[in-house]
């Protein structure tokens, strides 16, 4: 559940000079433009979404965020 115009687009590691850093994991969106609709990248984990209002799949999403802790 999107409620806003902000999209996230990747960035090239080896471009932003940082080829040593290991890539995040990213989630794809397509929703009249391709972004990226979470990371994961070591302790940090975000969403560009609402797993809050995305019905059982986000309730889902949340309790193994929960687990993780």
């Amino acid at each position: 559940y999107f409620v806003h115009s902000y999209a996230a687009h990747s960035l090239d590691l080896a471009d932003a000079g940082t080829a040593a850093v290991r890539p995040p994991l990213l989630t794809w969106t397509e929703y009249g433009d391709r972004f990226v609709s979470a990371v994961e990248n070591g302790p940090l984990k975000a969403t560009q979404f609402h797993p809050e209002k995305s019905g059982a799949a986000g309730v889902q999403l949340l309790r193994n965020w929960l687990a993780t802790l």
